[in-house]
């Protein structure tokens, strides 16, 4: 699984990348329209904050697996090897928890009846037949991307236990 998630992560990671290369090109777009043309472009800036949701909810993810977060290593450095790595499960079970719980919540905002079929306010056409849900979705996509992580890291940290434990035998031998 941990295989899976790694291609699967390299994907999102390139779909961010592109994500961010096309908000970075609407920027500049509007930048050069309004300053040089003096005629601005009045939908790219809604455009580039819609895409700057997707890229937030998608890089935590990101993150996450990269293991570049805030952690308090002070707590789990003060156990030895396996408790350490018992710690790590229970921290991740813990955030498994919290990634469903946030999934089961986020999935019902995007299909509540308040948001589902609505679109923006907006004076340009593309972006007033944008549903709220292409931006809402986010969310549970980050969510699934998170669940996956977590999954695949308790899989991961219970491969090293076993490792450690066979290491300690083998060592009492």
């Amino acid at each position: 699984m941990s295989k899976f998630v790694q291609k699967m992560m390299k994907v999102v990671e390139a779909v961010t990348a592109v994500l961010f290369a096309i908000s970075v090109v609407l920027v500049v777009c509007q930048v050069f329209w309004r300053y040089v043309l003096g005629d601005p472009i009045t939908w790219s800036s809604q455009i580039s904050r819609a895409l700057f949701c997707w890229m937030t909810y998608l890089g935590i993810p990101i993150l996450f697996n990269r293991n570049v977060l805030m952690s308090f290593d002070l707590v789990r450095e003060s156990f030895n090897d396996i408790a350490g790595e018992y710690l790590k499960i229970f921290f991740r079970i813990l955030g498994l928890f919290f990634c469903v719980c946030w999934l089961y919540f986020s999935y019902e905002l995007c299909t509540a009846p308040t948001s589902l079929g609505k679109s923006f306010e907006g004076t340009i056409p593309i972006i007033r037949s944008l549903p709220k849900n292409a931006l809402y979705a986010a969310q549970p996509v980050c969510c699934f991307f998170l669940t996956l992580i977590q999954i695949s890291q308790i899989i991961d940290y219970s491969k090293n236990i076993k490792a450690m434990k066979a290491a300690k035998k083998e060592a009492a031998k």
